[in-house]
């Protein structure tokens, strides 16, 4: 829980800053990101203390219930399309299969996180999500092919480098924390996403036309003689 608090508290200045350097409403999704992953780590504070009895038990499954829909059937299209809208159009069809499989991915995850009962598990150092989910594994692949294979075909190096360390970030805790894996990762990629603030800031340097449009205008001039 401390993590999560100190995790959802650092993240707050970062998300202002980023919304800040919005200049096209094509920005705004990918500059809520940050946003997105403070409110997801406050979110998992609740759900601790519904574990400690310190909450209603109906807002704790409020929390959890909204906590797992971020993790789970929300970020499979939503970055994959904010990544998206950032690319030059030429760029765009690179990231396009990654929103396709991630709308699947969120169309199936939703059903298991609105639909079925989910017990949470608490462990030494993160909680478990347990729920039912068909041919978990499978699930699991696409899912990661979704949310990091979108950023890794940017065609800028801090949004690469954002898939990368959470591609590293999901390699550590599958292989040092499985139970907590869910938890574990999103902490991790809540801090990682201080790159979008970097991002942000150096699209300042982008032409006009890139980042109104996503594509550079070019201007032919004829000279008559």
């Amino acid at each position: 829980m401390t993590a999560d608090l100190v995790a959802g508290t650092a993240l707050v200045p970062v998300a202002a800053l980023t919304l800040r350097e919005v200049k096209y409403r094509r920005e705004l999704p990918f500059a809520l990101l940050p946003a997105t992953f403070a409110l997801h780590q406050f979110l998992e504070v609740f759900v601790w203390m519904g574990l400690d009895g310190d909450v209603p038990a109906g807002l704790a499954e409020w929390a959890m219930r909204a906590y797992l829909f971020i993790a789970w059937p929300l970020l499979p299209t939503y970055v994959p399309l904010a990544v998206m809208l950032l690319e030059p159009h030429r760029a765009r069809l690179r990231v396009a299969p990654f929103l396709v499989l991630g709308v699947v991915v969120t169309a199936y995850l939703s059903y298991v996180v609105l639909a079925n009962p989910v017990k949470v598990i608490e462990h030494a150092h993160g909680l478990e999500y347990a729920t039912v989910v068909q041919n978990p594994l499978i699930w699991a692949v696409l899912y990661i092919v979704a949310v990091i294979g979108a950023p890794l075909m940017s065609r800028y190096r801090s949004i690469i480098a954002f898939g990368i360390v959470n591609l590293v970030g999901l390699i550590l805790v599958a292989v040092f924390y499985t139970q907590a894996f869910a938890s574990l990762w999103c902490v991790f990629a809540a801090i990682s996403s201080i790159l979008m603030l970097v991002h942000m800031v150096r699209r300042r340097h982008l032409p006009e036309a890139d980042r109104a449009r996503g594509d550079r205008v070019l201007l032919t001039v004829s000279v008559r003689r």
